[in-house]
């Protein structure tokens, strides 16, 4: 055996320099069963996010849809209405929208269109606010059942005292 040479270690580990003890703060604590337990949390929380804002997008889209339609229908229906002149106010050579007749109208447009709403009549306009809900496809998983819808349009005849 060779001990001339002091670079050589030594082939016992008993005659091994011991390593040098780490610091309490990067020591490992706790139990192994805890190890990527973190990740897991974390690929929750990531997935309850992008949920979230999935439903938003698409829920919130939909809502939008179901508006802008309601709008249009309550425009259409508003002006169907105010179309309904009174018979007899014409003859007598006044303009008046027959109220019972412009509701009618207005009711059965919406009808029609399977939407559901209000009409009144004052004067010579005609106010229709069609009433609804707009189903949820990814929020109801949170709970969220429908987003309520409401608009309102309001249209006024033409008549010969409003024209140019």
């Amino acid at each position: 055996m060779n001990t001339a040479d002091p670079d050589q270690t030594p082939r016992f580990p008993a005659m091994r320099p011991a390593a040098p003890e780490r610091p309490a703060l990067c020591r490992r604590q706790g139990v192994m069963g805890e190890q990527g337990s973190a990740s897991i949390w974390a690929l929750l929380v990531t997935a309850t996010a992008f949920t979230l804002l999935l439903g938003l997008v698409v829920d919130g889209g939909n809502v939008i849809d179901a508006r802008l339609e309601s709008s249009r229908a309550a425009a259409q229906a508003a002006r169907f209405g105010a179309d309904a002149l009174s018979q007899p106010d014409l003859r007598s050579g006044r303009d008046q929208v027959d109220a019972a007749r412009a509701s009618a109208q207005a009711n059965s447009y919406l009808a029609a269109a399977g939407l559901q709403g209000r009409t009144s009549v004052q004067g010579q306009t005609v106010t229709v606010t069609v009433v609804g809900r707009s189903p949820t496809q990814i929020l109801g998983v949170i709970g969220i059942g429908s987003f309520p819808v409401r608009e309102t349009s309001t249209a006024r005849a033409i008549t010969e005292q409003g024209a140019p």
